[in-house]
């Protein structure tokens, strides 16, 4: 379709070498900066380390149109290159009790579609935060979807003098050299509660004031941790170690175990790789958003999944699942 030339709002972004048009008959569904710059926890930025705005090109990697209309049904299409999305937008973004999960939210609509994007130039996302040791070129791969506890390692790392790489998504490719991997966010959704209870020396590392609040647990704030991050924005061939956590208060004792099984290995990153693109989401509460994948995608990303767990240019130093407790997540791990 293109977008069309009567619809005066219109954006450009480049991420990661991509470049992705936005465009809409209303000026304020795409020009809101909350949706794309530090400071709100259901911003873009807390996706990408870099969101840099362009001018809309000729030929665009990828486009999405909003046409906002009260009198058609919600609608969304996608042909794997362009979304497109129709109904009465303003008024759901008006009612929207959690802007995550609105069209533009960090975890919305758009976000999967910019992933699927990326596939298609060989671009593979982790669900994961991802922790680099300079002095081992050792880069520990934090696997886990919302609440496992890639935070915690994030939090205990700090603390440890590591290099934060990636917050929540962990980018890569594959080329003839190697793999590449490319830093993520370093904006990071934490609660108050991690920081009172478990990490206060992070507080200090970070040079965070927390806000006063009744129950530090139901808090998030945007934390960011650019004054704790890597020099390079690429990685090629680090050693890697892929860590699958689940993190619970009270756990003394870490239980690790070796996924010594290779296709176990591969099957939990390719499941990692497929949860955005590959799930249904509600959006606004009341609007279910079905899968953007394709069988083209899932087989390329298996494909991909499988080079990255047994590839002969780097070394996977360990793969392994631990239950811990905050403070403890690293024992067995850092070794």
């Amino acid at each position: 379709m293109g977008i069309p030339p009567d619809w005066a709002h219109r954006k450009g972004f480049k991420i990661l070498g991509v470049t992705y048009g936005l465009a809409s008959n209303v000026e304020g569904l795409i020009h809101n900066p909350a949706y794309f710059e530090p400071g709100e926890i259901y911003s873009q930025i807390t996706n990408w380390e870099v969101i840099e705005k362009i001018e809309l090109l000729p030929q665009m990697d990828s486009s999405c149109l909003i046409h906002d209309d009260p009198g058609l049904p919600f609608q969304i299409r996608s042909d794997g290159k362009e979304l497109f999305v129709q109904g009465n937008i303003s008024q759901l973004e008006k009612e929207s009790t959690d802007r995550r999960w609105t069209l533009l939210g960090n975890i919305g609509l758009w976000y999967r579609h910019a992933l699927a994007i990326q596939e298609q130039h060989g671009i593979y996302s982790l669900h994961a935060a991802a922790i680099y040791k300079p002095d081992e070129n050792e880069l520990v791969v934090i696997i886990g979807k919302a609440g496992a506890g890639k935070t915690v390692f994030v939090l205990e790392s700090i603390s440890r003098g590591y290099q934060i790489f990636s917050t929540e998504m962990t980018y890569f490719r594959l080329s003839q050299e190697g793999v590449h991997f490319y830093r993520g966010a370093l904006h990071d959704n934490i609660r108050v509660g991690s920081f009172v209870y478990d990490f206060p020396e992070a507080v200090e590392i970070l040079n965070l004031e927390l806000p006063q609040v009744e129950n530090p647990w139901d808090h998030k704030i945007s934390v960011a941790m650019h004054c704790v991050t890597t020099t390079q924005s690429e990685l090629i061939n680090p050693t890697i170690s892929f860590i699958f956590p689940r993190i619970e208060r009270g756990v003394s004792q870490p239980v690790v175990r070796e996924l010594s099984n290779p296709r176990v290995l591969v099957k939990y990153l390719y499941d990692s790789a497929s949860e955005k693109i590959g799930s249904t989401i509600l959006m606004y509460e009341r609007i279910p958003s079905i899968s953007l994948d394709s069988e083209d995608l899932a087989l390329a990303r298996w494909q991909a999944m499988s080079e990255l767990a047994g590839g002969t240019k780097w070394k996977v130093k360990q793969a392994k699942s631990t239950f811990a407790g905050p403070k403890s997540c690293m024992e067995k791990i850092d070794e």
